[in-house]
């Protein structure tokens, strides 16, 4: 395990982030659970790839919007979440809801070298 890896149980459909790897393996509902892949190629005809605006110390992150095509934010299909992860290793997470849009805005100190994250609800984990 690593720090900042996504695990998932396929049972209860909860979500878990590691923090600090210690143990061997999570285990969730009798079950180990799964390590999320991170996808960075889209799929479908839906947008799931995060995409980073920065302007200045502003990084704005969207899935779809940018391109045309916002992610559904319906109760059934939703970005849960967004993240940004930065080189010198700040971390910083945006909670969605479905209605909202898809898309999270952070103040960085430096915004060179960063990178996003967001979580579907039904498609997992992807990356910028």
């Amino acid at each position: 395990m690593k720090q900042k890896e996504i695990y998932r149980c396929n049972v209860c459909g909860k979500v878990i982030e590691i923090l600090h790897p210690a143990a061997p393996e999570t285990i969730c509902c009798g079950q180990p659970m799964n390590l999320m892949e991170e996808r960075t190629a889209e799929w479908k005809s839906e947008k799931h790839v995060p995409k980073i605006t920065v302007a200045g110390n502003k990084v704005t992150v969207d899935v779809g919007i940018s391109m045309g095509t916002p992610h559904p934010m319906t109760a059934e299909h939703y970005i849960m979440w967004i993240e940004i992860i930065c080189k010198d290793g700040c971390y910083e997470r945006r909670f969605l809801k479905p209605g909202m849009e898809p898309k999270a805005t952070f103040t960085v100190a430096n915004p060179e070298g960063l990178w996003s994250r967001e979580y579907c609800n039904l498609h997992f984990l992807w990356r910028s």
